[in-house]
């Protein structure tokens, strides 16, 4: 609903030295400001990430290529680590905190809160409605040029499970879990965006990884559209 103003106008008629007051009607789009948000879920073992980088702190151990055991305590030094230090068949998993720690850092630069056109909650109907580019990179393939939605260029797009700020998906033999990760105006245009997470696994084979997106929405009738991705 638009919230109608009542204004007053001074009417004036030069000859008499008259003024008066017209009332008027004016309507005002109405914007909600939502506060940002993090799925702390993504992170094992945290309640919350806080309000600073200094605030996230975990205990997370890998595997180097030596064999012998890395920690990281916070996003900071998994920044810092690089990937060429991380054993094979430890990356998968490398990989996944990384995401976690870019989202993270996103939302620490964002405002507290931006208008939102966004639905309440990421499910198989708002998933649809994303940019066909909305798949993950796995090298080779062109994203360039691609139009229209998800539904309409995945036509094979099914769904396997939704909940939980996740949505699970099939097509072309693969699984996708489209995972809601935060919320935030990450680019600061007044616009609250979405980081969304891609963890894919192909079916019948070996590979499987992460690949992630933000997403914006400008205004109530306005399809998704691509920000940034990975």
């Amino acid at each position: 609903m638009k919230p109608i103003i009542s204004i007053c106008a001074p009417l004036v008629v030069s000859a008499f030295g008259l003024s008066g007051c017209q009332a008027g009607n004016v309507n005002v789009d109405e914007e909600i400001q939502e506060s940002r948000w993090f799925n702390v879920s993504v992170f094992e073992k945290i309640d919350s990430i806080g309000d600073s980088y200094h605030d996230l702190v975990f205990d997370i151990s890998y595997s180097d290529v030596d064999g012998n055991r890395i920690e990281v305590n916070d996003c900071l030094e998994v920044a810092s680590l690089g990937d060429g230090k991380i054993s094979e068949r430890e990356f998968s998993r490398w990989d996944l905190l990384k995401t976690d720690c870019e989202a993270a850092m996103r939302f620490y630069n964002s405002p507290e809160t931006a208008i939102s056109f966004w639905p309440s909650k990421l499910d198989f109907s708002l998933l649809k409605k994303f940019p066909s580019t909305s798949i993950p990179y796995m090298g080779g393939q062109s994203l360039d040029g691609l139009t229209g939605d998800l539904a309409s260029y995945e036509s094979g797009l099914t769904l396997i499970e939704s909940g939980g700020h996740s949505v699970k998906v099939s097509y072309d033999e693969m699984l996708v879990n489209y995972v809601e990760v935060a919320r935030g105006d990450f680019n600061r245009d007044g616009y609250q965006d979405l980081f969304v997470r891609m963890d894919w696994y192909i079916e019948g084979a070996l590979g499987s990884g992460n690949d992630w997106i933000v997403l914006t929405k400008l205004s109530p009738n306005a399809e998704p559209m691509m920000l940034w991705r990975k």
